[in-house]
């Protein structure tokens, strides 16, 4: 698994804990499950699916991706960003390129 992109998960993962008031005080690691381990509702996928559209610049799509099977395990959904952005080198290529694009628009 792509140490970087579960890194980055993992940081937005905290993000949305916290923005929700949810404690989670042990290691964040691929197997946890993301309801049965980390308490995340419905409500919660929600705003983490959000989280996660903004911070690696992609769409899910509700009619292709299984979002049970994505949004399982913290494993799960870091094996479905690396196949989605192509591995962390791609994407902060595409990254640059979508700053630039960006500062361009302004």
């Amino acid at each position: 698994m792509n140490t970087q992109i579960l890194d980055e998960t993992v940081s937005v993962i905290r993000e949305v804990l916290r923005r929700q008031q949810k404690d989670y005080a042990g290691k964040m690691q691929a197997s946890l499950l993301l309801r049965d381990d980390l308490g995340l509702d419905s409500i919660d996928m929600v705003i983490l699916q959000v989280a996660l559209e903004d911070n690696y610049h992609i769409r899910f799509d509700p009619l292709e991706d299984d979002f049970s099977k994505l949004f399982y395990s913290i494993g799960s959904l870091c094996e479905y960003l690396d196949g989605k952005t192509g591995g962390r080198d791609e994407y902060q290529q595409r990254q640059s390129g979508f700053e630039e694009d960006n500062e361009e628009n302004l």
